[in-house]
């Protein structure tokens, strides 16, 4: 991921999330089995920045559905990956920039909902972490997220990340505005040209 920053998914979440969102109660009356279910999926999601965090490819995996089909998607464009073998290479190139040990996140704004075996997961959140270099930094994130109910628990079936960082996106008009000319309003010549008589310069002859 030229910018793996970002890692989640959109379009699928939605298809399922229509028909549960109509059918949710109302938080006031929501039900004991209900409110289990929203906190195992947040736990889910909970686990997945802890393992981040630890950039322990492994446990995140154990995250995904048992699925060929299981996906990820990024912010930009071509940031798409199908299958568990694009899904591990792509957390390999985003581990590379991040130190380990240095993402934390909070996710003060969850939503979350389940319908059988299936489920729906929508998150903002604020992220920070330090860059190789050391530097540190903070960015928003939204995570949307498709799930499938399996022996072991609630796991992605897709994932989609969504952020917004400095050199995302495309260059402004001032960006690709040309450089400003010299102030003599003539270009600079360049060190090799030769001589104004437009003849190559002799050889220095030696004594």
């Amino acid at each position: 991921m030229k910018k793996r920053h970002a890692l989640l998914i959109s379009a699928l979440s939605c298809v399922l999330a229509a028909p549960v969102w109509a059918a949710e109660t109302p938080k006031t009356a929501e039900s004991p089995m209900a409110a289990k279910a929203s906190e195992e999926l947040r736990a889910v999601l909970k686990q997945h920045h802890d393992a981040m965090n630890k950039q322990d490819l492994k446990a995140l995996l154990a995250l995904y559905a048992d699925s060929p089909n299981v996906a990820l998607m990024g912010t930009g464009p071509g940031e798409f990956w199908k299958g568990k073998a694009a899904v591990e290479d792509t957390y390999k190139h985003y581990f590379e920039t991040f130190t380990a040990g240095s993402l934390s996140h909070e996710c003060p704004d969850v939503a979350a909902a389940e319908e059988g075996n299936d489920a729906w997961l929508m998150a903002s959140c604020v992220m920070k972490d330090t860059d190789p270099a050391g530097e540190p930094r903070e960015f928003d994130l939204n995570v949307s997220a498709v799930l499938k109910k399996e022996k072991a628990g609630w796991r992605f079936q897709a994932l989609h990340f969504s952020n917004l960082v400095e050199d995302v996106g495309p260059p402004s008009e001032e960006d690709e505005a040309p450089e400003a000319a010299p102030a003599s309003g003539k270009e600079a010549a360049p060190e090799a040209v030769p001589a104004a008589s437009g003849k190559e310069a002799a050889p220095k002859k030696t004594q």
